[in-house]
This record gives C-alpha cells, sequence and structure tokens, in this order.
C-alpha cells in the first residue's frame, strides 16, 4: 500500500458529510498511522492530504519562506483556503460550506486517488477536466511511453 489509486464516486451530504473510500482509509492508518488530513480548495477540486504529507510541504517552505514577499502573499492565500479534519468512525469527513461552495461540490462526486493524496471534484468537474477528448488523447499518448 504505497500511493492513493483509483476513483471513487460518492455523494456529498447538504451538511457537508462525505464518505472517504475503505481502501484510502487504510491507506492513511497503515502508512500514515493517522485519520488526520488537511483539506486545501484549488477552486475546481479539492486536495486532500494526509497531515504528515503536509507537513514535509510545510517545512520545505519554511526554508525557502524568509525574505520571499512572493511565497508569502501565496502562503497567506493558500491557507485561507484550507481547513484539517480527521475522519469520524463511520469513515466520513466534514467540507465547510465555504470550501464546498468555492469547489461547487453538492452532489454527486469524486474522490480520486492521486499519488500522496486524494482529490475530491464535483461530477461535473471532473467530467469536464478529465473526461474530455483532450485529456483522452495525452492519456494515449502518455500510455504509450510506459
Amino acid at each position: 500500500m504505497g500511493s492513493f489509486k483509483g476513483k471513487y464516486e460518492h455523494k456529498i451530504s447538504e451538511t457537508g458529510r462525505i464518505s472517504i473510500p475503505s481502501k484510502f482509509r487504510d491507506i492513511l492508518r497503515s502508512k500514515y498511522q493517522s485519520d488526520d488530513i488537511v483539506l486545501i480548495s484549488m477552486s475546481s477540486h479539492l486536495r486532500v492530504y494526509p497531515a504528515a504529507e503536509w507537513e514535509k510541504q510545510e517545512a520545505r517552505w519554511e526554508e525557502e519562506q524568509a525574505g520571499n514577499p512572493d511565497l508569502n502573499l501565496f502562503l497567506r492565500k493558500l491557507y485561507a483556503s484550507m481547513d484539517e479534519c480527521s475522519i469520524d468512525k463511520n469513515g466520513r469527513i466534514v467540507i465547510t460550506q465555504d470550501i464546498r461552495k468555492n469547489n461547487t461540490l453538492d452532489g454527486d462526486c469524486v474522490i480520486n486517488g492521486f499519488r500522496n493524496r486524494m482529490e475530491i471534484w464535483s461530477k461535473e468537474a471532473w467530467e469536464k477536466t478529465v473526461g474530455d477528448e483532450k485529456a483522452d488523447a495525452l492519456f494515449a499518448k502518455f500510455a504509450d511511453s510506459f
């Protein structure tokens, strides 16, 4: 169990609850020994990092941040779009209303594994981004290289 892989369809409730796939929960517990995650709003989707992975990224920025006003501005905006949460005993998380609104998350959603993180998309945004002809052509191009 290394990285997050696969695509799952789930519904998000009116209160913002969504189930995290059991396969992803198993990775969090076996690899990271934690149900703590960090949600980052990316406008089209959420990036969902295990807290331990996010801490590694923060450590890299700590070294680069001093004297870099552009990075500081980026980080202010980024941190304003984030939330931390834990997976509850029923395998769900709660996504705040602001984050749901910024990412048009309601009803049908796609939870996708992507290396060291998960992504949560509205089904419509997923199909628009990943299901278009350009994405299919790029998939065919890169699939031939391995």
